[in-house]
């Protein structure tokens, strides 16, 4: 923002800005903007002298700065597309600045603009800037000692600005003169009172190693040490504590295994002991963690709690590293924890469909359907399926009809079901060869499948039209009580549907009438005025 305020200054452009602050929606836009982005300026600045009288007043030219597009949001309402039809007409320069050049919003307005990208620059440059700015604030700043403050800035020079100030206005006390000089030797001593918190721009993943390594590096340190690291490790959890307990939990067994295998690599029996009672409190720490923070989010919410779930994920990894720390091995895992849950709460309700569709038949819960009628059902399809001499399709579709199966539970919904079947070198429905695939399906279409889960899954209404318009209802002789039932419904509501139909014509033909008679009236104005007319001129030429 500051570079296109001094290019336009530079160039002599009079600055109309809009940032977040302002409303930017599209009627505010077109009510702010509309008029702008093709006019100029007028100054009157020396017009009171006595050589401006005979000349005009000067005009300047404008440009417009839209500040952070990317935060225009909900509140801005068809803002962006407003921001884009001023970009096809404007005869004025408009320069769009964003944070997020990846965001989803950015993708359209990219392609009518001219992209520019800006990177931090690097410590040498802001190093350079900040001995020359301490030189003529009357400060000695030492090259090294400016690099080392930019790097712990994280390259961010309104930081090291102000890093500059406060250092300038609290002088070292017991120095030589008090003075304001900046040295390498100096800035190691005070970093930490002129810093930004350093958690601020600690990732989740560098926050989650912090955490599971414990105290590390501690050995021998003195107690403000290592109460100043534990102070560290408690706020690395508030990076993103959303997440931090799964990332934790994903990564703390990594550590616990490499002590492990360092104390057997040794042949060492209490150390190997150790490491396993290392294990067993890092566990029981974890799952006091998971209590508090079930209560935290339960029904209760008590958001109080967070502190604590803070202190007792730095306990998982106290125990973890034990009392000199541990190490993780490479880079810390994402929680696998969500995909975990994902696939479980498919399966959960692929297993209920399965129940659903089979209550008529089997009388059962999920954990017994699961385990005692699955399996067997899944090897007598995989018998007829598979068979030597060809799918057996007829006497596969009959046992999907006894039991309430569609083709989509045998097909699909089996296989979900296997515990591993690279190992077990089971067959999947899935890898059926298309041929008896397309036989299966053509089979299974031609023929009615009564269960009574199924008709109300595909649509009473099909099949009770069929049968009524086959006449008679033949197809009903061997079906079942239940069935004979839903055809009754479906007749009825046949019934009612034919009369919403007939309804429905009804008053499309009033409409069509009103029409009708709407056009006969305006052809009917038409040609009497035209009439009027000619009449007119007739008399006017007589």
């Amino acid at each position: 923002t500051t570079t296109a305020t001094l290019v336009a200054n530079e160039s002599g452009r009079d600055v109309l800005e809009l940032n977040a602050s302002d409303a930017r929606s599209k009627k505010a836009l077109s009510e702010a903007l509309g008029d702008v982005t093709g006019s100029q300026v007028l100054t009157f600045d020396n017009m009171g002298s006595s050589d401006s009288k005979k000349k005009k007043a000067p005009v300047q030219r404008r440009v417009i700065i839209m500040d952070e597009v990317d935060g225009m949001g909900a509140g801005d309402r068809s803002g962006m597309a407003e921001l884009i039809q001023m970009i096809k007409k404007s005869k004025v320069p408009i320069i769009c600045i964003c944070n997020d050049r990846s965001s989803q919003k950015m993708r359209t307005l990219t392609q009518y603009c001219m992209d520019l990208r800006y990177r931090r620059p690097t410590k040498m440059v802001i190093a350079r800037r900040a001995v020359e700015i301490g030189r003529q604030e009357g400060m000695n700043v030492e090259i090294n000692a400016a690099e080392a403050m930019a790097e712990s800035c994280g390259n961010d020079i309104r930081q090291v600005l102000n890093s500059l100030q406060m250092w300038s206005c609290k002088k070292k006390v017991g120095g030589s003169g008090g003075s304001a000089n900046m040295t390498y030797r100096d800035l190691k001593e005070r970093q930490g009172e002129i810093n930004k918190d350093e958690v601020l721009r600690v990732s989740m993943f560098d926050a989650c190693r912090s955490i599971v390594e414990g105290s590390r590096g501690l050995s021998g340190a003195d107690s403000k040490a290592v109460t100043t690291s534990l102070f560290k490790r408690t706020d690395a959890f508030f990076v993103d504590y959303m997440m931090m307990g799964l990332m934790v939990h994903q990564n703390y067994l990594k550590v616990c295994q490499g002590q492990f295998n360092g104390a057997k690599l040794k042949g060492d029996d209490d150390a190997e002991m150790d490491a396993l009672n290392q294990v067993c409190e890092a566990t029981r720490a974890m799952s006091d963690f998971g209590v508090c923070e079930e209560n935290l989010r339960g029904g209760d919410q008590n958001w109080s709690l967070l502190p604590l779930c803070s202190v007792l994920a730095v306990k998982v990894g106290h125990h973890a590293g034990g009392p000199g720390g541990g190490m993780l091995p490479g880079y810390p895992e994402f929680a696998g924890w969500l995909g975990k849950n994902s696939s479980r709460n498919k399966k959960i309700r692929l297993l209920q469909e399965f129940r659903r569709h089979m209550n008529y038949k089997v009388s059962a819960d999920a954990p017994e359907l699961r385990m005692n009628y699955l399996p067997i059902m899944r090897q007598q399809f995989e018998e007829l399926l598979f068979d030597k001499e060809g799918a057996k399709v007829t006497e596969a579709i009959e046992l999907m009809d006894e039991y309430g199966l569609d083709r989509d539970d045998v097909f699909e919904n089996f296989d979900e079901f296997l515990f591993n079947s690279k190992e077990l070198k089971v067959k999947k429905f899935g890898d059926l060869d298309s041929k008896s695939k397309a036989a299966f399906t053509r089979a299974y279409n031609s023929m009615a499948h009564k269960a009574q889960a199924l008709v109300s899954e595909q649509g009473a209404e099909k099949t009770g039209r069929k049968k009524a318009g086959g006449g008679g209802g033949g197809d009903m002789g061997g079906g079942a009580e239940l069935d004979v039932v839903d055809d009754d419904k479906a007749a009825a509501e046949d019934s009612d549907d034919e009369d919403n139909e007939e309804d429905l014509e009804a008053l499309k033909k009033k409409f069509l009438k009103k029409g009708r008679g709407k056009k006969a009236t305006a052809a009917g104005k038409g040609k009497a005025k035209a009439a009027s007319k000619t009449n007119g001129k007739k008399g006017k030429k007589k």
